[in-house]
């Protein structure tokens, strides 16, 4: 193989595969019921727009049709400081019936409801 083309060919492998694992991180909802250990949970949800776990609560959300209220932190200063307030450390910060949960695992949201 000639010498210039194998940094090339290597480059263009490692995208490739960092590529394939942004796709793969991101796992689908389970299709188990849903039981809820409150008739109405209360659900707040501090995220972004382009955050791909927020999306993934939101579809969570949707899919058992759970009301919550989102707030975004990157236009909003306000909500931006009640995030830091609450140890948010990344997106999306969870809270339901006053369980603080960092980021979406769809088994925590479970048990959390």
């Amino acid at each position: 193989m000639n010498k210039r083309l194998f940094p090339i060919i290597f480059i263009i492998g490692i995208v490739f595969a960092m590529y394939m694992l942004s796709q793969h991180s991101v796992n689908s909802l389970s299709d188990a019921p849903l039981v809820l250990h409150t008739t109405s949970p209360q659900i707040v949800m501090f995220g972004t727009p382009s955050c791909k776990y927020c999306q993934q609560a939101r579809a969570f959300f949707a899919k058992h049709q759970l009301n919550y209220i989102e707030y975004d932190i990157e236009t909003n200063d306000e909500q931006r400081k009640m995030f830091d307030l609450l140890g948010g450390r990344g997106t999306p910060l969870i809270i339901i019936n006053k369980e603080l949960l960092h980021g979406f695992d769809e088994s925590a949201v479970r048990s959390a409801l």
